[in-house]
């Protein structure tokens, strides 16, 4: 239950979500993926080779109101639009909070370590910005990050998710690997907190000191997703390739009846970048379409 969209594409969630309505009337489709240009003497944008007028839409980062200005190619999105106009904009980055030391190949957010390949060179050497981390956990669980952003322009929270790794419901706290998340005055409802467990996704808003103190945590549902078209990688495949993973994070059923195009099933492997359409079909996640990238 996402409140901004997720899939990663590198982050792929893994996580932010679609649904099974739109929650813009007017809107009857809905991407998840990565901006790919942004035209802002046309106030437009490019996601999966579609040019979408902003024009309309309703651009947010966790429910805070984001300037059209602000979007930059390579960041994650989950827009919901309609004959080539956005609807609504929602910018999905995995991690939010400030960079305390960037070299020329790591990147310290919230007391973690993140390796990076010439994204950030105009970070370097600073200690002070709030960026978003845009990327996706691959097949041995390590973050792969695929944009750095600059967020100075956000209110002074901070973002973290992945898997819940260990948990202490006596004491109200959980790993995702080593950060801790205190969660004792996260806003949960009893859905959530039911759902809390070992290996469930969740986006955790708060303040990261030596520790982070959630104010909000949502556990991820992956029916979230269905009725969307999200982008992401392969990065876990049964042998007869009729369950994938993509993200890290969202487990996606492969039926007979699912479709392939600019390619074959055989193509499909651990690494494959794609584009999904997801359906809900009997409580169970299943790609209706998978298109290779």
């Amino acid at each position: 239950m996402k409140k901004v969209a997720v899939l990663l594409l590198g982050s792929m969630v893994l996580t932010g979500c679609g649904s099974d309505e739109s929650s813009d009337s007017r809107a009857s489709s809905t991407y998840m993926g990565e901006i790919e240009s942004v035209n802002a003497h046309a106030d437009s944008m490019t996601v999966n080779a579609m040019a979408l007028s902003l024009s309309s839409a309703r651009i947010e980062l966790n429910g805070h109101y984001v300037d059209s200005t602000e979007l930059e190619p390579g960041m994650q999105v989950d827009v919901e639009y309609d004959d080539g106009i956005a609807y609504e904009v929602d910018i999905d980055p995995e991690i939010v909070g400030i960079a305390t030391l960037v070299t020329e190949s790591e990147i310290t957010v919230n007391g973690q370590v993140f390796e990076y390949a010439n994204i950030a060179k105009d970070l370097v050497g600073t200690n002070s910005n709030r960026v978003m981390l845009f990327g996706y956990v691959d097949q041995t669980g390590k973050w792969v990050i695929n944009a750095i952003h600059k967020a100075n322009f956000l209110p002074a929270e901070d973002l973290y998710e992945g898997k819940i790794t260990s948990i202490d419901k006596e004491n109200s706290y959980f790993n995702i690997g080593t950060m801790k998340v205190d969660y004792s005055n996260a806003g949960m409802d009893y859905e959530d907190l039911a759902e809390l467990k070992v290996n469930a996704w969740v986006e955790v808003e708060g303040h990261f000191s030596t520790d982070f103190k959630a104010y909000d945590v949502d556990v991820e549902d992956d029916l979230d997703l269905a009725n969307a078209e999200v982008e992401g990688y392969v990065t876990a495949l049964n042998n007869d390739k009729t369950l994938m993973t993509l993200n890290g994070r969202t487990d996606v059923v492969i039926t007979e009846n699912t479709r392939f195009e600019d390619g074959i099933k055989a193509r499909l492997k651990v690494g494959s970048r794609v584009d999904v359409d997801l359906i809900n079909n009997a409580g169970q996640l299943q790609a209706s379409e998978i298109e290779f990238d």
